[in-house]
């Protein structure tokens, strides 16, 4: 078990390396790698006091302490720090500890102590804690990880293959041609979508089928996706809720399947099962716009 005064001698030793000269003439990269150090020396010591809490069964506190630590250092921060430190080898160590003493502290908060210190034997956590302890307490606060290790690179991503310069031109090339052929593509389905939304006014009469039911109805609006119809009835009666697959009846044309997709009212919305043919939609508004003339020539003076 690492003792209080272990980790105070260690957090001491990191702050005096810290202030000593040759602390201060070290890149800006030691000094990152000493912080880092500090922060990890610091999480396994509260998680070390958190264990000590749990076997002991009473609460002091350091469930609370550690739970702040956690949330004051995320995990994503963390492993960015120990990619640019070159401390790739303890990254999945470090957020291992950190996502199993999250649940500990879940568990600890619902149910208590008894129930975390059992989850964290079955775990095998505190066995995980002691090995990484032994790890990073003997770490020199300026360390330098080997050059030939996989995280010497500064970004933690090793060297970068040098590419020919014409391979860079032509990928650059392709990403303009590709980019730019997605724009037409986009914007022809964008139009096409257009023109088969696009409604025109109407005033054409039909019979909307719902089941059992009849009415005689106006569509007042269409396109070759669906329409928007007015159902009528005598006397005013209220007009009932129509929903499911419905059949319009419209002179001159097959019957065409629908479903509703809404309803305000007397005016209800539906959508063709199939799409109407460009043919059949123009045949409508040749009759839509004979019904409309009509009307005016015969009031007009001979």
């Amino acid at each position: 078990m690492v003792s209080k005064s272990l980790v105070l001698s260690a957090a001491a030793a990191l702050a005096l390396a810290a202030g000593s000269p040759a602390a201060a003439a070290a890149p800006s990269s030691s000094r990152a790698t000493c912080m880092l150090l500090s922060d990890l020396v610091l999480m396994q010591y509260q998680m070390r006091k958190f264990h000590d809490m749990l076997k002991a069964g009473t609460d002091t506190g350091e469930a609370r302490r550690l739970h702040h630590w956690l949330s004051d250092h995320p995990q994503v921060d963390l492993r960015i720090r120990l990619r640019r430190a070159g401390l790739q080898n303890f990254e999945r160590s470090t957020l291992d500890l950190i996502t199993r003493h999250k649940g500990l502290l879940e568990i600890h908060r619902r149910h208590g102590p008894g129930k975390a210190e059992a989850e964290a034997k079955r775990l095998g956590t505190d066995a995980r804690l002691q090995s990484y302890s032994a790890r990073i307490l003997p770490l020199p606060c300026n360390y330098v990880p080997p050059e030939d290790s996989a995280g010497g690179a500064l970004s933690g991503l090793g060297q970068l293959k040098q590419l020919p310069q014409e391979a860079v031109i032509t990928g650059s090339l392709l990403t303009l041609i590709l980019g730019a052929a997605a724009g037409v593509l986009a914007q022809r389905l964008a139009r096409r979508r257009l023109r088969l939304s696009r409604r025109h006014p109407c005033a054409l009469p039909c019979f909307l089928e719902c089941g059992d039911h009849r009415f005689e109805a106006r569509i007042v609006d269409i396109s070759r996706l669906g329409a928007k119809v007015r159902v009528g009835l005598e006397d005013g009666q209220p007009v009932p809720l129509i929903k499911g697959n419905v059949t319009a009846s419209v002179d001159g044309l097959p019957p065409i399947e629908a479903q509703t997709i809404r309803q305000d009212h007397d005016y209800v919305g539906i959508k063709f099962s199939s799409r109407l043919a460009r043919a059949e939609l123009k045949r409508l508004r040749k009759r839509n716009a004979a019904q409309t003339v009509e009307p005016q020539a015969a009031v007009s003076p001979a």
